[in-house]
Parts: C-alpha cells; structure tokens; sequence
C-alpha cells in the first residue's frame, strides 16, 4: 500500500511515509503556495504495480473563496 498525492491532475511523490498526509502539505506548499489552505480529500485505488494492493489517494484541492 503506498499513498500517493495528488494536485491539478498531477500525481505527486510521497515525499517520506512517517510524515502525516498535513505535514506533507504543508511541505508541497512551498512549491505550490496554494496548498497552504487547500483542502484534502482521502480515497483508495488498485494499485498500478500490484493490482491486488490498494493504494490510498490524498487530493489536495484548492479552496473556493472570495477576496474582499
């Protein structure tokens, strides 16, 4: 079972497994500034290497506001 992280259709590397999936975040927002507020979404998926593994998916999605 891997995670795998995903944002703008692009699927990311686990940048180290103990780390929790907020710290993860927090640590791609310096590479992408919007995560620092997105929101994350939690699902699973066969896995591509071993289809009788399933992976877990975080989705980092960008939240919807207003400014002003």
């Amino acid at each position: 079972m891997a995670r795998v992280f995903v944002y703008d259709g692009r699927e990311l590397p686990d940048p180290d497994p103990k780390m929790a999936v907020e710290e993860v975040r927090q640590n791609m927002s310096s590479f992408f500034p919007e995560l620092a507020n997105a929101d994350t979404a939690h699902s699973k998926r066969k896995s591509k290497t071993d289809p009788a593994v399933e992976d877990d998916i975080y989705e980092f999605k960008r939240r919807v506001g207003t400014k002003g």
